[in-house]
């Protein structure tokens, strides 16, 4: 290697490193947001209406991940490597498909308010909820824009005015309202969701032009192809995670599923910084996977499941130590019923698997890997729902997490392996897309 191909691969070294920090400098923001307010919502809320509002969570995770799957992705893994020209293409044409789903998404949500509402209590706290996950889908593609651009700053601007909407909003209803409810959560997170959309949009240099939706359909053809995987990919990585929130919730009520969730606020944040480092890492894997850099996707891989992992740790280490005071601050009120301690680590057990997973996600995708990385998180899911239902008849609600555990370890032997399996063959490292 000369010296200017060293130099330059130096710098894009340090360009990626510079936004890795930015990257998780700006998911803190939101994930600490997130812990505090999920922290003051346990003792807060009454505890079926946080099961109500972790439900709404796990709805809008489940509504990204679709989105993330037939669109955001796609633009994370197509669009780094093409020209101004191509790419321009590619964001019009997502955009336009991305700007259809929200409008489905929010008629569907107030077909669904409409039909099942029998109060109008209920009737305000599904359309909050609907809102929310609409909001929801579209701040994750507007950061996934972002990520795709390597425009870490947008998205820093972004998540700076999510937080500080969200929280003057939430103290100004403290200082003017006697409680909450998790209709109020919502509908702040709503407003501070589309602002946050509002300012990255308006940081773009131009705007995006919308294609019509018949020529935005015949171009996304190609990647349907692929796509198609990854929605079933996405759905049943859900579903490998919060198998028991559906199960438990529908066999037995939200109460019932309050204290996993309760349990879950801890580690939360720490597993929404690993969607981040994927949005970050996937379109820099795509860049050197199409010029043929294998070193530097496998370091990206690494390093990414090794932050990942790293930061489950110093939270589990906190955890242990200051067990007491979480206990008495967050849950001896209100769970005191439920055996919280380990729910808890049973949780910490999860996310660190979660953590080594993320990195191998990542490359498969930027693979384009679809269908292989669908057929495993396929079979994880229904190990996913059959050991959670079998938990359930046979232990304490808790015990469901047990079925979760060995969900993630089966998905994630699963993917190590078929990353062994690429890594060892260069000829993988094509820009082309990967059938298998």
């Amino acid at each position: 290697m000369n010296n200017s191909s060293a130099s330059s691969t130096k710098n894009l070294r340090l360009a990626s490193l510079l936004r890795y920090g930015s990257a998780i400098f700006s998911q803190g923001l939101i994930s600490g947001f997130h812990f505090i307010l999920n922290l003051l919502l346990v003792k807060l809320l009454p505890v079926a209406d946080f099961g109500l509002y972790a439900l709404t969570f796990v709805l809008a995770i489940l509504s990204s991940s679709v989105g993330n799957a037939l669109i955001s992705t796609p633009l994370c893994v197509y669009a780094p490597g093409t020209n101004d020209a191509e790419r321009a293409r590619i964001e019009s044409m997502l955009t336009t498909l991305m700007t259809l789903l929200l409008g489905a998404a929010m008629v569907t949500g107030v077909l669904v308010s409409l039909s099942l509402s029998n109060t109008g209590d209920d009737f305000h706290i599904m359309i909050a909820a609907s809102t929310f996950i609409v909001s929801y889908l579209a701040r994750q593609y507007s950061r996934s824009f972002g990520y795709s651009r390597f425009d870490v700053m947008s998205v820093l601007w972004g998540d700076m005015a999510y937080v500080c909407i969200g929280a003057i909003l939430l103290l100004a209803h403290n200082v003017y309202a006697a409680d909450i409810r998790s209709v109020d959560v919502l509908t702040v997170l709503t407003i501070a969701n589309g602002i946050a959309v509002l300012v990255e949009v308006g940081r773009l240099p131009h705007p995006i032009s919308l294609m019509k939706l018949k020529a935005a359909a015949t171009e996304y053809l190609p990647i349907w192809q692929q796509a198609r995987w990854a929605l079933i990919g996405a759905i049943t990585t859900v579903i490998v995670s919060q198998a028991h929130s559906l199960v438990v919730s529908a066999l037995k009520s939200p109460a019932a599923y309050a204290p996993l969730a309760a349990g879950f606020v801890i580690f939360g944040p720490v597993r929404v910084i690993f969607n981040t480092i994927q949005n970050v890492i996937k379109p820099e894997m795509a860049l050197a996977i199409a010029e043929h850099r294998v070193a530097d996707a496998r370091r990206q891989m690494i390093l990414s499941s090794a932050i990942s992992a790293a930061a489950v740790l110093v939270l589990i280490v906190c955890c242990y130590i200051g067990w007491p005071w979480i206990d008495q601050y967050l849950y001896s009120e209100r769970y005191s019923d439920a055996p919280m301690k380990t729910i808890v680590f049973m949780w910490a057990a999860l996310t660190l698997v979660s953590a080594l997973q993320n990195g191998p996600f990542a490359v498969l995708q930027s693979l384009k890997a679809f269908k292989q990385l669908a057929m495993a998180t396929v079979f994880g899911s229904s190990v996913s729902l059959v050991a959670v239902a079998i938990m359930l008849n046979l232990a304490p609600v808790h015990w469901s997490l047990a079925g979760i555990l060995m969900a993630e370890l089966f998905v994630v032997a699963w993917v190590v392996k078929l990353v062994i399996e690429h890594f060892g063959q260069a000829k993988t490292f094509t820009s082309k897309p990967v059938n298998a």
